[in-house]
């Protein structure tokens, strides 16, 4: 098959290119020269003129290229039409043709791979829909493209892996043949063929090496179904075993980490005394140790995971080892090899040491024994011994002793309910050996004592000590799960010391990693015991709410591990549950997405009431985020499926929170769109209406009415609809003025009358004319409303500028007073002397009195006549 990579292509164009301008005709190229030239000499005089001293040296070079590519295409033209005019070409123009037709086919190859790169995006999005034609057609595309060669086939197929999870088992089925015809056969021969083992090695490691952990999950579920299937040859884990004891940093990780998958199917990979020196020599030996390599640490842990309990043999070969391997595992977990003066090694520790955990507690016959070990060798290491006490503790020690603490606290958990499951296993095959043996008698022959031990398995039942005792089983277990591990315990010694971290009261602890160590801690311990996680549950949502704006990890850890407390106790957490909801509204996406992804999970597992906080899940439905979308509207798809209705029952309450939140009208809409169409059937759309059009009189603003009225647009009607609408019609009427509330009114009508199957034609029409009326007359009212306002806004106005000029004239007229003290009286004689008769109207009309009498233009006269002037 021809390979379709665009790297090989692109880098085939740059050479045929450079060819090509080198091989220019002698004329063409004196031309190209010369327009060159040209063209500096004009880019000088401009900047001559413009008295700009420095050149554009980026326009320079785009116009060269211009005039380069100019020449280019002048030279295959004049090579072209020499050969159409059949004139003889010599050998360097007969070679120059034959690369001008190798530019043109590299280009077209080109331009073909393009289109496929951009349809990428469709053909994934084909991966997810619901028709499974689509989805196997996606999958034939991606396994062809990645025969050719092309990048975009990598990332579908990676994307494709997650339907493995499918719930239907032909799509898991067409998945796992794609993965085949991808990574272990021959193209074209539908998986009849293997490829090399040593291909078949690479490929896996290129798959694993760049995977995140949701795809390596993925990838574990199809390699496992390949092994148990014998599909691929053993010579290839014997190739992985060698990279992974030979090679160094990322690749013998991966190596290690393709083992660890397999082994899951099939434990013998890994369970036996050979297998196991080589893990201990390649994933915790001395190479592992030098480097600090975690991720190699990490994967032989996930791979000892796959062997079981070592039993008590000092001459088997198989405990000697798992006995040093355990050694190792220590080490690890106490963090011997971490560098104190590097945050990033402590930060890549995390993982390895909580596998190291999980092993130790796999393999080893005495784990609780271990586990003491590692917690008093961390201590040892941040408190010093009793000889030589430290009095200060460094912070990263301390964070991963925190982190110890709490995951060994959580498999002690585990490992007590596992000793638990054992017991009840052993007493159940008890009871089926008995009852096998008794049956496989004779009853004839059946001996005094076989009959006496019937008799008291009989009057045992009978009794119920068999029930009894395994009730004391389950109480012993839960005696020790609620008071002894983190109650009296030697975990519990350090509680009061994580508590005093996690509280971090004056903010005596600055170092991230420590307060996100301690919270984790605490969030397992409080997983163990239901009345330590009542009694600190309010410290965790204190931390909660007081964590800084940029430490997301440490919100994202806290609402995980909630979900784990509801779901254990869900109780005792349930009053918490509108503070979990809050976490939706979160500034960081990642914070929001856990919470949407927490909330799903215990939603549809019936352990927290979505009812009064689901307005907040709504809201996810218009989230910037494309995952959160989509998370919310699997959530609302899963919710649609059950018996019992929840959307139907919830709508109410999502339309009355909504429209108390003033959002956009579009953002309302779109939400509502959404959720009214699972609402299917004609008893909920009729009870529905009938809920809407109840709400109008609560409304406080004809926003929110307007809202309602677009919700009962979208359902379906049908008679008993249209009649609860005509009944009542008095709810809802004052709205009507409104345009957009008329209009979806006057929706539902239209809809109702295109439906020849209802019988309340006449109903219909008295429902339309009433909606006209109705809306006449109030946008009337509404006019002669907006009228008066404006009026009442004119003499408001008028109003308030007389008083503003009555306020200005009042200093004017009292003015005069204070320039002369003296009065006269009306009379002649006590004018002033050089005040005729006749110049009486002269000064009446200088002082704007004009010669009115009356009015204010007399009174303003007289103030200043008797004033003085």
């Amino acid at each position: 098959m021809g390979i379709l990579n665009p790297e090989l292509y692109r880098a085939k164009i740059l050479e045929l290119e450079t060819y090509l301008k080198s091989n220019v005709p002698e004329e063409i190229l004196k031309a190209r020269d010369e327009a060159i030239e040209a063209a500096k000499k004009e880019k000088e005089e401009e900047a001559e003129e413009k008295g700009d001293e420095k050149d554009d040296d980026n326009n320079n070079e785009l116009e060269i290229e211009k005039i380069e590519a100019a020449a280019l295409a002048a030279a295959i033209a004049d090579a072209e039409e020499k050969q159409e005019s059949n004139e003889d070409l010599s050998e360097a123009e007969s070679e120059f043709l034959a690369k001008v037709r190798g530019l043109k086919f590299a280009s077209s190859a080109l331009s073909f791979i393009e289109v496929f790169e951009s349809a990428n995006v469709s053909f994934q999005s084909m991966l997810m829909s619901c028709n499974p034609s689509d989805v196997t057609e996606a999958l034939r595309f991606f396994v062809k493209a990645k025969h050719f060669g092309l990048p975009c086939a990598v990332t579908g197929m990676k994307r494709a892996l997650a339907l493995m999870w499918s719930n239907e088992t032909n799509i898991q089925e067409e998945v796992l043949k794609a993965f085949v015809e991808v990574f272990v056969a021959e193209p074209g021969t539908d998986g009849k063929d293997l490829l090399p083992e040593n291909q078949i090695a690479q490929n896996f490691l290129d798959l694993a090496g760049e995977a995140t952990v949701s795809e390596l999950a993925s990838i574990e579920e199809a390699l496992g179904r390949l092994v148990k299937k014998e599909i691929i040859p053993p010579d290839v884990f014997s190739i992985l075993w060698t990279i992974a004891s030979q090679a160094e940093g990322q690749l013998r990780a991966s190596a290690m980490l393709v083992i660890s998958m397999a082994a899951g199917a099939d434990p013998k990979i890994v369970d036996s005394a050979y297998r196991l020196q080589n893990l201990y020599d390649a994933g915790l030996g001395d190479y592992t140790e030098e480097h600090r390599d975690w991720k190699t640490a990490r994967s032989a842990a996930c791979a000892l995971q796959r062997v079981a309990r070592a039993k008590v043999d000092p001459s088997s070969a198989k405990y000697i080892i798992l006995d040093l391997i355990t050694e190792r595992l220590v080490a690890v977990a106490r963090g011997d090899w971490c560098d104190d003066d590097n945050e990033e090694d402590t930060n890549a520790w995390f993982c390895a040491a909580e596998q190291a955990i999980n092993a130790i507690f796999t393999i080893s016959p005495a784990p609780e024994k271990v586990a003491m070990e590692i917690l008093l060798g961390h201590q040892e290491g941040i408190f010093g011994s009793l000889e030589e006490p430290s009095n200060a503790a460094h912070s990263l020690r301390l964070s991963r002793f925190f982190f110890v603490l709490g995951h060994i606290a959580l498999k002690l958990l585990i490992y007590t309910e596992v000793l638990s499951s054992s017991v009840r296993r052993a007493n159940s095959a008890k009871t089926v050996k008995k009852q096998e043996s008794a049956s496989g008698k004779d009853s004839d022959a059946t001996s005094k004592e076989d009959s006496d031990e019937e008799e008291d398995d009989a009057i045992e039942a009978e009794l119920g000590i068999a029930a009894q005792a395994e009730a004391e089983t389950e109480r012993k277990v839960a005696e020790i799960s609620e008071n002894e591990i983190v109650g009296r315990g030697m975990i519990s010694l350090f509680t009061p010391m994580l508590l005093r971290v996690v509280a971090n009261e004056g903010g005596t602890y600055s170092s991230s990693v420590l307060m996100k160590s301690a919270t984790l801690a605490l969030c397992k311990c409080m997983c163990i015991s239901k009345s330590f996680c009542e009694k600190h549950l309010t410290l965790l949502f204190s931390v909660l709410a007081k964590a800084p704006n940029d430490d997301q990890d440490l919100r994202a850890n806290i609402v995980i591990a909630l979900g784990d407390l509801a779901f254990r106790f869900p109780n005792e957490v349930e009053p918490y549950t509108p503070k979990i909801y809050a976490c939706l509204r979160d500034k960081s996406t990642r914070v929001r997405r856990h919470t949407l992804m927490v909330l799903t999970h215990l939603i549809l597992n019936d352990m927290v009431k979505v009812k009064g906080n689901v307005c907040e899940i709504a809201l996810c439905l218009q989230d910037k985020e494309t995952g959160i979308r989509d998370m919310a509207r699997l959530l609302f798809h899963e919710l649609s499926k059950r018996t019992n209705s929840p959307i139907y029952n919830l709508l109410p309450d999502i339309v009355s929170q909504l429209s108390q939140l003033n959002l956009k009208q579009e953002v309302f809409r779109e939400i509502m769109l959404f959720l009214l169409s699972f609402i299917k059937k004609d008893r909920q759309n009729e009870m529905l209406m009938e809920k809407l059009i109840q709400r109008f009189p609560k409304c406080t603003s004809i926003n929110q009415k307007a809202d309602l009225a677009y919700c009962i647009a979208q359902l379906k009607v049908n008679d008993k609809c249209i009649k609860c609408l005509n009944d009542t019609f008095k709810l809802y009427k004052d709205a009507l003025f409104d345009e957009d509330v008329l209009k979806n009114f006057m929706s539902v009508v239209s809809k109702a009358k295109k439906n020849t199957k209802l019988d309340t034609k006449d109903v219909i029409e008295e429902l339309e004319n009433k909606l006209n009326d109705t809306a006449a007359a109030g946008m009337e009212n509404v006019k002669a409303s907006n009228k008066a306002q404006r009026a009442k806004k004119r003499a408001a106005k008028r109003v308030q500028r007389k008083k503003e000029w009555e306020e200005e004239s009042e200093p004017e007229e009292s003015e005069p007073e204070e320039v002369d003290d003296m009065e006269f009286e009306d009379g002649a004689e006590n004018q002033p002397a050089n005040m005729a008769e006749d110049d009486t109207p002269k000064l009446r009309k200088r002082l704007g009195g004009e010669d009115r009498v009356g009015g204010e233009e007399k009174g303003y006269y007289h103030k200043f006549v008797i004033s003085g002037i």
